[in-house]
């Protein structure tokens, strides 16, 4: 089956308007690698009732499922801030049927079916016939959705905010490299934690170990310069989803190997 997948690149639009004179290496800044949320301990294992998505290309059948997702790491991660001692808000959520013209103050591109807007806190998902045609696969659509939500968690957390204060000025010689290092950094640290989640409420899905390989294997597909390779994402996705722990997801103090 033939699937268009979550664009590789979701800083392409708020990272460079955002940049900022670098300063210490981000190995240094102890907002990144000792955060609270490190200390927060392991995921504990609970319940979220998975409503499968039975209808193809029906998006009311669809905002039920993503509902339902939302509602589990709504819980999930108000509790483990409430362990890390961090405040915890919930994001705002759009679930549309077709592309909106702009969201964070910038134009949508065409490709794209989802966002989080850092700026205001919220998340939007197009439920279309890109990620409900034919079959759909409702893990990937349940790992897209806790995906944003690690988004959202980052930005919570001030590691969003302290990786913006390490992007060189897109002018400085080392903002090529730069950019696409920090990018990985943080969108493996997503997937780590998204896979955190969803290892947390596998057991009650309840599914077979092959739908979480496939969901493996699909986002490895996404590789690119901004977001790791195959290798390091399934490594990062894995990681979380075994130990269910935060502080296994802590990319900031990985050795570059790992964040390739």
């Amino acid at each position: 089956m033939k699937r268009i997948l979550i664009p590789g690149l979701l800083l392409a639009v708020a990272l460079p308007v955002l940049a900022t004179p670098a300063h210490a290496d981000p190995k240094d800044d102890t907002t990144l690698t000792d955060n609270a949320l490190y200390r927060s301990g392991v995921i504990p294992r609970s319940v979220c009732a998975e409503k499968p998505i039975r209808k193809r290309n029906n998006p009311a059948v669809a905002k039920i499922y993503v509902n339902s997702v939302l509602r589990c790491l709504d819980r999930v991660w108000s509790k483990q801030l409430a362990k890390s001692g961090q405040k915890f808000k919930k994001p705002k959520v759009s679930l549309l049927t077709k592309n909106p013209r702009r969201f964070c103050g910038e134009e949508w591109l065409k490709d794209w079916f989802s966002e989080y807007c850092h700026k205001d806190q919220s998340l939007v998902i197009v439920l279309d016939r890109r990620l409900l045609n034919l079959d759909p696969h409702d893990l990937y659509i349940f790992n897209l959705t806790a995906n944003l939500y690690a988004d959202h968690v980052l930005n919570l957390t001030g590691i969003d905010a302290a990786m913006r204060e390490h992007i060189p000025d897109s002018d400085d010689e080392d903002f090529v490299e730069a950019l696409p290092a920090l990018s990985r950094r943080m969108r493996l640290q997503e997937n780590c934690l998204a896979a955190a989640f969803i290892g947390s409420v596998y057991r009650s899905m309840p599914r077979p170990s092959a739908d979480w390989k496939t969901v493996v294997k699909l986002m490895g597909k996404e590789a690119n310069d901004f977001v790791g390779t195959a290798k390091s994402m399934a490594y990062w996705m894995n990681r979380g989803f075994t130990t269910r722990d935060p502080k296994a997801c802590n990319t900031w103090s990985a050795p570059d190997s790992r964040v390739a």
